[in-house]
Formats: C-alpha cells, sequence, structure tokens
C-alpha cells in the first residue's frame, strides 16, 4: 500500500508541475518583438525563453494584410514559436506607419473590411493573435474611432480563441479611456525613448515606474495585464539635450565593443539598460504582468544575452527546462514504483491466502 501511495505521489507531483508551468505562463509574460527587416535573426534566437512573439510589422498594402517576411520563412517562425509553446501575433501599424489606420477605421464599414484583412491574415499564417502598435499622438483624430474598432477586433478575437493586445505609451494613450484599455489581454507599455526629463538615460528605472503608475492608476489597468516595456538599444544625446538617432547602438553592438558593458548603462555617451538595470527592472516586472522586448534581433549572444537573463529573472524556478535525460529518470521511477506495487499486491494476496487455508478447519 505504501509503494501505491508513493507512486501516486509521483504522478500528484508531475500534475502540479505542469499546472504550476500552466499557470505562470498565464501571470507573466516575456514579449519580444520580431521585425520583418531583420527576420531572418529568428533562427539564433532561443524561443523557450519567450512566452510571445509579435511580428513587427503587418500593415495594409494593397488589398490585404502583409509583412515584409516571405510565405515560407513566415511559416518557419510560426512553427519554430508553436514548437516551443510561444503563442504569435501580427503587430500591426509601428512607429511612423500609423497614419493610414486614421482613414482604415474611419467608419463601420470600412472597419469591418479592415477587420476581414487581418483575419484573412492571421489565418493564413495560423497566428494566435493580433497586437496594435498605433503610434500617433494622443490629440490625433484616429482616436475618435479606436474604441469601435478595438471592440469589434475583441469580438473576433473572442470568436477564433486569439488574444488582443497593444504596445502604448503615455504620449499616445491620453484619449484611450479606461474601457478601450480593458478589452486587450495585456497592454504592452513602451518605457523608453524618454527625453521628457532631461536626463542621459532615455530607459530609466524611474521612467518605467512613472509609466506603470500612470496606466495603472489614470487608465486603471490591473497590475496583471501591464507588461513593461525594455530597450535592447542604446541612445545618445545631442548637443541641445535631445535624443540623437544616429547614436543608436543595439545591444549586441556595445558588447562587440567592450563585454564589460555588460554591467553598465552607458557608452561613450550612449545610454541602455545593462545586466544590472535589467534585473532591476524584471523585479518591478514581476509585480506586473512580465517585460516586452523592443526587439529581440538585437540582443547579444551566449553569455552577454539579456533574452536569457530575463528569462532567469522572470521564471526563476524554472532556469532550465527539463532535460530529456531527466524525463527518461521521472519515467523510469515511475514505472518502477508501478513494477513494485504490482509485486507488493500479489504478495499480500498470497500470503493472506495462506494465512486463511492455514485457519479454515480440515
Amino acid at each position: 500500500m505504501l509503494t501505491c501511495v508513493f507512486v501516486a505521489s509521483l504522478l500528484a507531483v508531475g500534475s502540479l508541475r505542469a499546472n504550476a508551468d500552466e499557470n505562470r505562463e498565464c501571470r507573466t509574460r516575456i514579449v519580444g518583438y520580431l521585425p520583418d527587416w531583420s527576420y531572418l535573426e529568428y533562427k539564433n534566437i532561443d524561443f523557450s525563453s519567450l512566452t510571445h512573439i509579435n511580428i513587427a510589422f503587418c500593415n495594409v498594402k494593397g488589398d490585404s494584410l502583409s509583412c515584409g517576411i516571405p510565405d515560407v520563412e513566415m511559416k518557419a517562425v510560426v512553427d519554430k514559436a508553436h514548437a516551443n509553446g510561444v503563442k504569435i501575433s501580427a503587430a500591426l501599424g509601428g512607429g511612423g506607419y500609423g497614419e493610414p489606420y486614421r482613414e482604415l477605421i474611419s467608419d463601420s464599414d470600412k472597419i469591418n473590411l479592415l477587420n476581414q484583412k487581418i483575419v484573412s491574415f492571421c489565418e493564413k499564417y495560423n497566428l494566435d493573435g493580433v497586437d496594435l502598435d498605433i503610434e500617433l499622438g494622443s490629440n490625433d483624430a484616429i482616436w475618435k474611432n479606436y474604441g469601435a474598432w478595438v471592440s469589434s477586433l475583441r469580438k473576433i478575437c473572442d470568436a477564433r480563441g486569439w488574444e488582443l493586445s497593444t504596445a502604448t505609451a503615455q504620449w499616445v494613450a491620453g484619449n484611450v479611456n479606461a474601457e478601450t484599455f480593458a478589452l486587450f489581454d495585456f497592454v504592452n507599455v513602451m518605457a523608453y525613448d524618454d527625453d521628457s526629463h532631461g536626463v542621459k538615460s532615455h530607459s530609466s528605472y524611474e521612467f518605467a515606474v512613472e509609466c506603470l503608475d500612470y496606466f495603472h492608476g489614470v487608465k486603471k489597468i490591473p497590475k496583471e495585464n501591464l507588461v513593461l516595456g525594455v530597450p535592447f538599444y542604446g541612445r545618445g544625446y545631442d548637443e541641445n539635450g535631445s535624443l540623437d538617432w544616429n547614436s543608436y547602438l543595439s545591444f549586441s553592438e556595445i558588447i562587440e565593443k567592450d563585454t564589460s558593458n555588460f554591467n553598465s548603462d552607458e557608452y561613450m555617451g550612449v545610454a541602455y539598460t545593462g545586466a544590472n538595470s535589467m534585473r532591476e527592472k524584471c523585479g518591478l516586472a514581476k509585480e506586473y504582468g512580465g517585460v516586452m522586448i523592443w526587439e529581440i534581433t538585437l540582443d547579444a549572444e551566449g553569455e552577454y544575452s539579456l533574452l536569457s537573463l530575463i528569462r532567469r529573472e522572470i521564471f526563476p524556478p524554472l532556469i532550465a527546462p527539463d532535460t530529456s535525460a531527466e524525463k527518461e529518470v521521472n519515467v523510469a521511477l515511475i514505472i518502477s514504483a508501478t513494477a513494485l506495487c504490482f509485486v507488493s499486491a500479489v504478495t499480500v494476496t498470497v500470503f493472506t491466502a495462506l494465512f486463511l487455508r492455514k485457519r479454515s478447519p480440515e
């Protein structure tokens, strides 16, 4: 009987581990944007360190929605994501690509037409959702119809089991009401490219706190639905103290120049989020809905990978996934315990029969 209890315990532990992993993914996210201009880097990226991938960007061209990734490669990206249990979505808009949506959602008929193109695209590539990245100023006319568009997409996603998310910032969100934000499964907060504080960092920890406070306190978004955006790049400042795009450096380039930059936040006047600051931000993000990365192809490799660091910080109990050897050991233990349980039951049956035979009258 004790052996049987042992078997049951092993099976229960396996069930608990599965449930814990499922709850982990529901509670906390690691979202990476994969841009179509450097999509081939997907072959080198550890998808198992992500929970979500957003294809940046998918926009209307002619009569359909499209992106710059060829069909064969797009399907390969989706297959790799799904093989690693990662949800993959089409990200619409993007910096400098939001203006056409002003007309595309200007009335209900145009919204329906746009949504048909979105559904066709997502179904063609077996995607898992839609991400809206409309980066227009908060006073833009687009926000007048934005709520109706999001509401219609919510119904579409619900009917298909898709997720609906958005990437936003304070300068974008002023005229998006709390009711509209509540329609999203989660909200990616772009806490970078900040030049409003006159500080020499475009993505400080303090700015991250300010952004999350705004969307939680003002826009009433639950903490678990807020995902903190972090940059995998650095930017410097011009002589006037404004952010200088000409100084843009990817994190991989910063590490290539000097690996000691890994733990720093500044290199030759270029500010970025290094390992120590990223750990701090991950600690903050664990109080919310996780981390969003712009963007995953900018990462360094090997021991200097920020994505690997984020995975370890966000999911510490699961630093390393189960190896095949570990799985074989677990299976062997269960089989052995089951065999012992069977032998024990047979032994008890035999001894019981002998005992009863001895006690019975001749």
